[in-house]
Protein backbone atom coordinates (compact mmCIF):
# COMPACT_ATOMS: atom_id res chain seq x y z
CA UNK A 1 0.00 0.00 0.00
CA UNK A 2 1.36 3.42 -0.90
CA UNK A 3 2.40 5.48 2.08
CA UNK A 4 0.84 8.93 2.63
CA UNK A 5 3.49 11.53 1.79
CA UNK A 6 1.87 14.32 3.77
CA UNK A 7 3.66 15.36 6.94
CA UNK A 8 2.98 17.39 10.02
CA UNK A 9 5.64 19.27 11.96
CA UNK A 10 6.17 18.95 15.68
CA UNK A 11 8.73 20.29 18.11
CA UNK A 12 11.03 17.60 19.48
CA UNK A 13 13.49 18.08 22.33
CA UNK A 14 16.90 16.49 21.82
CA UNK A 15 18.86 14.96 24.69
CA UNK A 16 20.67 18.30 24.98
CA UNK A 17 17.20 19.82 25.68
CA UNK A 18 17.35 21.96 22.54
CA UNK A 19 14.14 21.97 20.56
CA UNK A 20 14.23 21.06 16.89
CA UNK A 21 11.57 20.71 14.24
CA UNK A 22 10.60 17.17 13.30
CA UNK A 23 8.22 16.14 10.55
CA UNK A 24 5.88 13.22 11.10
CA UNK A 25 3.98 11.37 8.39
CA UNK A 26 0.21 11.53 8.56
CA UNK A 27 -0.24 7.76 8.34
CA UNK A 28 1.54 4.73 9.76
CA UNK A 29 1.67 0.96 9.48
CA UNK A 30 -0.04 -0.97 12.27
CA UNK A 31 -0.79 -4.60 13.02
CA UNK A 32 -4.59 -4.70 13.26
CA UNK A 33 -6.74 -7.36 14.87
CA UNK A 34 -9.79 -7.69 12.63
CA UNK A 35 -11.43 -10.65 14.38
CA UNK A 36 -10.93 -12.58 17.61
CA UNK A 37 -9.25 -15.42 15.72
CA UNK A 38 -5.82 -15.33 17.34
CA UNK A 39 -2.83 -14.63 15.07
CA UNK A 40 -5.00 -15.51 12.05
CA UNK A 41 -7.01 -12.35 12.73
CA UNK A 42 -3.98 -10.05 12.34
CA UNK A 43 -3.30 -7.91 9.27
CA UNK A 44 -0.94 -5.04 8.51
CA UNK A 45 -2.94 -1.92 7.66
CA UNK A 46 -2.22 1.73 7.04
CA UNK A 47 -3.97 3.96 9.59
CA UNK A 48 -3.80 7.57 10.69
CA UNK A 49 -1.23 8.56 13.28
CA UNK A 50 -3.22 9.68 16.34
CA UNK A 51 -2.78 13.01 18.09
CA UNK A 52 -2.06 13.03 21.84
CA UNK A 53 -4.50 14.79 24.13
CA UNK A 54 -3.81 16.36 27.52
CA UNK A 55 -1.85 13.92 29.68
CA UNK A 56 -0.92 11.74 26.69
CA UNK A 57 2.21 11.32 24.57
CA UNK A 58 2.87 10.04 21.07
CA UNK A 59 5.59 7.37 21.02
CA UNK A 60 7.52 6.42 17.89
CA UNK A 61 7.86 2.72 18.56
CA UNK A 62 11.11 0.81 18.19
CA UNK A 63 10.25 -2.58 19.66
CA UNK A 64 7.25 -4.30 21.21
CA UNK A 65 6.91 -7.47 23.25
CA UNK A 66 4.52 -10.39 22.81
CA UNK A 67 3.18 -11.93 26.02
CA UNK A 68 0.68 -14.66 26.95
CA UNK A 69 -1.75 -11.86 27.87
CA UNK A 70 -1.53 -10.66 24.26
CA UNK A 71 -2.50 -14.11 23.01
CA UNK A 72 -5.55 -14.06 25.27
CA UNK A 73 -6.45 -10.59 23.98
CA UNK A 74 -6.25 -11.82 20.38
CA UNK A 75 -9.05 -14.28 21.18
CA UNK A 76 -11.18 -11.88 23.21
CA UNK A 77 -10.43 -13.67 26.49
CA UNK A 78 -8.44 -11.04 28.37
CA UNK A 79 -9.66 -8.67 31.10
CA UNK A 80 -9.15 -5.74 28.72
CA UNK A 81 -11.33 -6.24 25.64
CA UNK A 82 -11.48 -3.93 22.64
CA UNK A 83 -13.71 -4.82 19.73
CA UNK A 84 -11.99 -5.33 16.36
CA UNK A 85 -10.66 -3.70 14.37
CA UNK A 86 -8.04 -2.59 16.89
CA UNK A 87 -4.29 -2.51 17.38
CA UNK A 88 -3.06 -5.03 20.01
CA UNK A 89 0.09 -4.87 22.13
CA UNK A 90 0.35 -4.03 25.82
CA UNK A 91 3.97 -2.87 26.11
CA UNK A 92 6.89 -1.63 24.07
CA UNK A 93 9.84 0.70 23.76
CA UNK A 94 10.17 3.87 21.74
CA UNK A 95 10.88 7.60 21.72
CA UNK A 96 8.34 10.22 22.74
CA UNK A 97 7.94 12.55 19.77
CA UNK A 98 4.91 14.62 20.75
CA UNK A 99 2.75 15.32 23.79
CA UNK A 100 -0.48 16.96 24.79
CA UNK A 101 -0.47 19.50 27.56
CA UNK A 102 0.87 18.51 30.95
CA UNK A 103 3.64 16.26 32.27
CA UNK A 104 4.19 14.57 28.91
CA UNK A 105 5.96 17.66 27.58
CA UNK A 106 8.90 16.75 29.82
CA UNK A 107 9.22 13.36 28.09
CA UNK A 108 9.62 14.63 24.53
CA UNK A 109 12.81 13.20 23.07
CA UNK A 110 13.16 10.57 25.80
CA UNK A 111 13.41 6.84 25.08
CA UNK A 112 10.82 5.13 27.23
CA UNK A 113 9.19 1.84 28.15
CA UNK A 114 5.50 2.41 27.63
CA UNK A 115 2.18 0.71 28.29
CA UNK A 116 -0.70 0.88 25.84
CA UNK A 117 -3.64 3.12 26.63
CA UNK A 118 -7.26 2.68 25.62
CA UNK A 119 -7.74 1.89 21.94
CA UNK A 120 -4.05 2.30 21.12
CA UNK A 121 -1.78 -0.75 21.17
CA UNK A 122 2.00 -0.96 20.82
CA UNK A 123 2.09 -3.18 17.69
CA UNK A 124 2.37 -0.17 15.40
CA UNK A 125 4.90 2.37 14.20
CA UNK A 126 3.41 4.93 16.61
CA UNK A 127 1.20 4.67 19.66
CA UNK A 128 -0.52 6.87 22.20
CA UNK A 129 0.27 6.31 25.87
CA UNK A 130 -0.53 8.04 29.12
CA UNK A 131 2.43 10.14 30.21
CA UNK A 132 2.28 8.41 33.60
CA UNK A 133 2.60 5.00 31.88
CA UNK A 134 5.90 5.93 30.22
CA UNK A 135 9.16 5.33 32.05
CA UNK A 136 12.45 6.81 30.83
CA UNK A 137 15.07 4.15 30.17
CA UNK A 138 18.68 4.23 31.28
CA UNK A 139 21.37 3.84 28.61
CA UNK A 140 22.22 0.41 30.05
CA UNK A 141 18.76 -0.86 29.01
CA UNK A 142 18.62 -1.84 25.33
CA UNK A 143 15.50 -1.63 23.17
CA UNK A 144 14.63 -5.31 23.60
CA UNK A 145 14.87 -5.03 27.38
CA UNK A 146 12.85 -1.82 27.22
CA UNK A 147 10.11 -3.54 25.23
CA UNK A 148 9.84 -6.23 27.92
CA UNK A 149 10.33 -3.95 30.94
CA UNK A 150 6.74 -3.65 32.14
CA UNK A 151 4.54 -6.76 31.96
CA UNK A 152 6.88 -9.49 33.22
CA UNK A 153 9.46 -7.57 35.31
CA UNK A 154 6.88 -5.37 37.00
CA UNK A 155 4.65 -8.39 37.67
CA UNK A 156 7.58 -10.28 39.22
CA UNK A 157 8.51 -7.26 41.33
CA UNK A 158 4.92 -6.59 42.41
CA UNK A 159 4.09 -10.17 43.39
CA UNK A 160 7.29 -10.64 45.38
CA UNK A 161 6.72 -7.26 47.02
CA UNK A 162 3.17 -8.36 47.90
CA UNK A 163 4.51 -11.58 49.45
CA UNK A 164 7.19 -9.83 51.50
CA UNK A 165 4.87 -7.07 52.73
CA UNK A 166 2.41 -9.72 53.92
CA UNK A 167 5.17 -11.49 55.87
CA UNK A 168 5.56 -14.57 53.67
CA UNK A 169 9.08 -15.99 53.87
CA UNK A 170 9.12 -17.98 50.63
CA UNK A 171 7.03 -18.68 47.53
CA UNK A 172 5.94 -21.53 45.28
CA UNK A 173 6.02 -20.79 41.54
CA UNK A 174 4.28 -23.08 39.05
CA UNK A 175 4.89 -22.90 35.28
CA UNK A 176 8.36 -22.08 36.57
CA UNK A 177 10.05 -22.69 33.22
CA UNK A 178 8.12 -19.81 31.63
CA UNK A 179 9.83 -16.47 30.99
CA UNK A 180 8.03 -14.92 33.96
CA UNK A 181 8.63 -17.96 36.18
CA UNK A 182 12.35 -17.79 35.53
CA UNK A 183 12.35 -14.06 36.17
CA UNK A 184 10.61 -14.49 39.53
CA UNK A 185 13.24 -17.05 40.54
CA UNK A 186 16.12 -14.74 39.59
CA UNK A 187 14.62 -11.71 41.35
CA UNK A 188 13.89 -13.85 44.43
CA UNK A 189 17.54 -14.90 44.52
CA UNK A 190 18.63 -11.25 44.63
CA UNK A 191 16.15 -10.57 47.41
CA UNK A 192 17.06 -13.70 49.37
CA UNK A 193 13.62 -15.30 49.12
CA UNK A 194 13.46 -19.14 49.00
CA UNK A 195 11.53 -20.51 46.01
CA UNK A 196 9.91 -23.85 45.20
CA UNK A 197 9.71 -24.13 41.42
CA UNK A 198 7.06 -26.44 39.96
CA UNK A 199 7.34 -27.85 36.44
CA UNK A 200 5.49 -30.57 34.50
CA UNK A 201 8.50 -32.73 33.60
CA UNK A 202 12.12 -33.41 34.55
CA UNK A 203 13.37 -31.50 31.50
CA UNK A 204 13.93 -28.21 33.34
CA UNK A 205 14.91 -29.42 36.82
CA UNK A 206 18.67 -29.00 36.45
CA UNK A 207 18.32 -25.70 34.59
CA UNK A 208 16.02 -24.10 37.17
CA UNK A 209 18.19 -25.39 40.00
CA UNK A 210 21.19 -23.72 38.39
CA UNK A 211 19.11 -20.56 37.98
CA UNK A 212 18.72 -20.39 41.75
CA UNK A 213 15.47 -22.17 42.65
CA UNK A 214 15.76 -23.54 46.18
CA UNK A 215 13.93 -26.71 45.17
CA UNK A 216 12.38 -27.90 41.90
CA UNK A 217 9.39 -30.29 41.95
CA UNK A 218 7.72 -32.14 39.10
CA UNK A 219 3.93 -31.96 39.22
CA UNK A 220 3.51 -35.22 37.28
CA UNK A 221 5.26 -37.23 40.02
CA UNK A 222 2.88 -39.54 41.87
CA UNK A 223 3.90 -38.12 45.24
CA UNK A 224 4.01 -34.46 44.10
CA UNK A 225 1.56 -33.34 46.80
CA UNK A 226 3.62 -34.91 49.57
CA UNK A 227 6.87 -33.48 48.18
CA UNK A 228 5.32 -30.01 48.04
CA UNK A 229 3.96 -30.35 51.57
CA UNK A 230 7.35 -31.34 52.97
CA UNK A 231 9.24 -28.63 51.05
CA UNK A 232 6.75 -25.96 52.13
CA UNK A 233 7.06 -26.96 55.77
CA UNK A 234 10.85 -27.08 55.64
CA UNK A 235 11.23 -23.72 53.85
CA UNK A 236 8.29 -22.07 55.66
CA UNK A 237 6.66 -21.25 52.33
CA UNK A 238 3.11 -19.92 52.66
CA UNK A 239 2.49 -18.15 49.37
CA UNK A 240 2.16 -19.49 45.82
CA UNK A 241 2.10 -17.71 42.47
CA UNK A 242 -0.28 -19.69 40.28
CA UNK A 243 -0.14 -19.27 36.48
CA UNK A 244 -2.12 -22.45 35.74
CA UNK A 245 -5.37 -22.37 37.79
CA UNK A 246 -7.72 -25.36 37.44
CA UNK A 247 -7.04 -28.22 39.82
CA UNK A 248 -3.51 -27.06 40.60
CA UNK A 249 -4.76 -24.09 42.61
CA UNK A 250 -6.29 -26.50 45.11
CA UNK A 251 -3.18 -28.69 45.11
CA UNK A 252 -0.98 -25.73 45.98
CA UNK A 253 -3.32 -24.52 48.70
CA UNK A 254 -3.72 -27.96 50.31
CA UNK A 255 0.03 -28.62 50.40
CA UNK A 256 1.06 -25.39 52.10
CA UNK A 257 0.74 -24.78 55.88
CA UNK A 258 -2.18 -23.03 57.57
CA UNK A 259 -2.41 -19.38 56.62
CA UNK A 260 -1.30 -20.07 53.06
CA UNK A 261 -2.21 -17.70 50.27
CA UNK A 262 -2.36 -18.40 46.51
CA UNK A 263 -2.12 -15.53 44.02
CA UNK A 264 -3.67 -16.65 40.72
CA UNK A 265 -2.24 -14.55 37.89
CA UNK A 266 -2.88 -16.79 34.88
CA UNK A 267 -5.03 -19.62 33.56
CA UNK A 268 -2.82 -21.74 31.36
CA UNK A 269 -5.04 -24.75 32.06
CA UNK A 270 -8.04 -22.81 30.66
CA UNK A 271 -10.00 -24.34 33.55
CA UNK A 272 -11.78 -22.69 36.49
CA UNK A 273 -10.03 -22.58 39.85
CA UNK A 274 -10.82 -25.74 41.83
CA UNK A 275 -10.52 -25.45 45.61
CA UNK A 276 -12.15 -27.56 48.35
CA UNK A 277 -14.28 -25.25 50.46
CA UNK A 278 -13.07 -26.97 53.63
CA UNK A 279 -9.54 -25.81 52.87
CA UNK A 280 -10.75 -22.22 52.90
CA UNK A 281 -13.04 -22.51 55.90
CA UNK A 282 -10.88 -24.52 58.28
CA UNK A 283 -7.30 -24.04 57.05
CA UNK A 284 -7.16 -20.25 57.22
CA UNK A 285 -6.08 -20.34 53.59
CA UNK A 286 -7.19 -18.05 50.79
CA UNK A 287 -7.09 -17.60 47.04
CA UNK A 288 -6.84 -14.22 45.36
CA UNK A 289 -6.48 -13.03 41.79
CA UNK A 290 -3.56 -10.84 40.76
CA UNK A 291 -3.77 -8.47 37.80
CA UNK A 292 -0.93 -6.01 37.29
CA UNK A 293 -3.27 -3.25 36.07
CA UNK A 294 -5.21 -3.42 39.33
CA UNK A 295 -2.01 -3.42 41.38
CA UNK A 296 -0.84 -0.27 39.58
CA UNK A 297 -4.24 1.38 40.07
CA UNK A 298 -4.12 0.53 43.79
CA UNK A 299 -0.58 1.65 44.59
CA UNK A 300 0.16 4.16 41.84
CA UNK A 301 3.49 5.84 41.34
CA UNK A 302 4.52 5.46 44.99
CA UNK A 303 5.25 1.78 44.27
CA UNK A 304 5.72 1.80 40.50
CA UNK A 305 8.51 4.39 40.44
CA UNK A 306 10.71 2.58 43.03
CA UNK A 307 10.04 -0.64 41.15
CA UNK A 308 11.16 0.80 37.81
CA UNK A 309 14.30 2.26 39.37
CA UNK A 310 15.26 -1.05 40.96
CA UNK A 311 14.44 -3.01 37.78
CA UNK A 312 16.78 -0.81 35.75
CA UNK A 313 19.63 -0.94 38.26
CA UNK A 314 20.11 -3.66 40.89
CA UNK A 315 17.68 -6.12 39.28
CA UNK A 316 18.56 -5.55 35.61
CA UNK A 317 20.71 -8.71 35.32
CA UNK A 318 17.92 -10.72 36.97
CA UNK A 319 15.22 -9.60 34.52
CA UNK A 320 17.33 -9.74 31.35
CA UNK A 321 15.63 -11.95 28.78
CA UNK A 322 17.18 -12.71 25.39
CA UNK A 323 14.47 -12.99 22.73
CA UNK A 324 14.61 -15.95 20.36
CA UNK A 325 13.50 -13.94 17.35
CA UNK A 326 12.73 -10.51 15.90
CA UNK A 327 9.89 -9.94 13.44
CA UNK A 328 9.04 -6.96 11.27
CA UNK A 329 5.38 -6.00 11.00
CA UNK A 330 5.04 -7.84 7.69
CA UNK A 331 6.09 -11.11 9.36
CA UNK A 332 4.58 -10.45 12.77
CA UNK A 333 1.51 -12.67 12.46
CA UNK A 334 3.68 -15.68 11.56
CA UNK A 335 6.05 -14.92 14.44
CA UNK A 336 3.20 -14.61 16.92
CA UNK A 337 1.76 -17.89 15.66
CA UNK A 338 5.11 -19.61 16.23
CA UNK A 339 5.35 -18.10 19.73
CA UNK A 340 1.83 -19.30 20.52
CA UNK A 341 2.70 -22.84 19.46
CA UNK A 342 5.83 -23.01 21.64
CA UNK A 343 5.84 -20.36 24.35
CA UNK A 344 8.37 -22.31 26.38
CA UNK A 345 11.02 -21.70 23.73
CA UNK A 346 11.34 -18.01 24.63
CA UNK A 347 10.08 -14.52 23.88
CA UNK A 348 9.82 -12.78 20.52
CA UNK A 349 10.12 -9.08 19.72
CA UNK A 350 8.33 -7.07 17.05
CA UNK A 351 10.81 -4.74 15.35
CA UNK A 352 8.90 -1.56 14.58
CA UNK A 353 11.54 1.09 13.94
CA UNK A 354 14.97 2.38 14.90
Amino acid sequence: MKRDSRVRTIRMRESSHKEVSMALPTNMQALRLESFAGPEGLFVREVAIPTPRAGQVLVKMRTAAVNPSDLMFLRGRYGVRREPPTTPGFEGCGVVVAAGSGFGQMLIGRRVACAAQGEFGTWAEYTIASATSCFPLRAAVNDDQGAMMLVNPLTAWAMLDTAQRAGHRGVVINAANSALGRMIIRVAVVRGIPTIAVVRSNTYVAELTALGATQVLVSSDADFGQQLREASERLKVTMAFDAIAGAQTGELLNAMPRGAHVLVYGALSLAPVQVDVGTLLFGQRRVEGFWLSEWIAKYGMRRVVPAMIELQTRLLPAIDTTPIGHYALADAAAGIRAYQDNMGAGKIILQLGS
